[in-house]
């Protein structure tokens, strides 16, 4: 036997396995985790919400299939804003996914951010010059430490190609919202310095949505996160934590960008896997 065949396991007996790892020091303001999973054939997989991130994933055993039964592409993009998506899998799953934090893959692609909204964009066009070949080195029998170290020497080269740090102040009110989504779009304008007509149009240019379509975005991550997290609280103590009115309004918001109610959020999110971590820092 071989070294580096030790290293490959038949993906059938495999049980069940999360992992997440947080980016080095460099890349810690635009990349939020590189993590994975290994999921046996059969295993359900959860639906991907609307959300305010953008996550790249490599699909290293079999590739799951979209709801029209073509398959998804061996490593793609997912910025999910509009729609749920819903794979499905009949293989074994092996993904390894990079998660960036709100608005910050601008800043390691040369393609517009507003233009990768709802997208299944494979690596290949993410990445013109890299992005094949990192697939190809991905999938070759690696151990975890050597799938990390491989990413993030990958991200390093991006972001010294495509960082645009004339781009701080939409850096800075980005994270403002994502983390205080309840704050009040004029107040936010006054506190840059900006009119709120400038921001709003400065925003949609760079992120492809409006601060307040971003902000019920946000609101919604940080809710479904919680319910999944902290399924011992109960819905009304998930609104009002997360600024929603009341239950009713979570529910509202809930049933519009999801289409299910937060009581079947919580029970998708009980008995299945998803997707959801303990955050990086919490939410005002």
């Amino acid at each position: 036997m071989t070294p580096s065949s030790r290293l490959v396991t038949p993906m059938s007996a495999l049980p069940p396995r999360r992992w997440s790892q947080a980016p080095g020091p460099d890349l810690a303001p635009f990349v939020d985790r590189l993590w994975g999973w290994s999921l046996p054939a059969g295993t359900a997989l959860p639906p991907l919400f609307p959300g305010t991130g953008s996550e790249v994933f490599f699909h290293l055993a079999s590739r799951p299939r979209q709801a029209d039964g073509r398959p998804v592409p061996r490593g793609h993009l997912l910025c999910p804003r509009q729609q749920t998506l819903q794979l499905s899998a009949s293989g074994p799953q092996q993904l390894l996914a990079i998660r960036f934090k709100s608005g910050q893959l601008r800043h390691l692609t040369p393609w517009p951010f507003a233009e990768l909204a709802d997208s299944l964009l494979p690596v290949e066009r993410l990445w013109p010059e890299e992005g094949e070949a990192l697939l190809t080195a991905l999938r070759q029998p690696l151990s975890q430490p050597q799938q990390l170290a491989l990413l993030q020497d990958f991200l390093l080269r991006q972001l010294s190609r495509c960082q645009q740090p004339h781009q701080a102040g939409e850096d800075a009110l980005i994270q403002r919202l994502y983390y205080a989504p309840n704050t009040a779009i004029p107040a936010l304008a006054d506190a840059l310095g900006w009119s709120r007509r400038h921001l709003e149009r400065r925003f949609a240019l760079r992120f492809g949505l409006s601060p307040k379509q971003f902000a019920r975005l946000a609101r919604l991550q940080h809710s479904l996160r919680q319910l999944a997290l902290e399924p011992e609280l109960e819905l009304v103590q998930v609104a009002l934590a997360r600024g929603f009115c009341d239950q009713a309004h979570f529910s509202h918001d809930s049933l519009a960008l999801t289409g299910l109610t937060p009581r079947q959020l919580r029970q998708q999110l009980l008995h299945g896997p998803h997707c959801y971590h303990a955050p990086s820092r919490r939410p005002d």
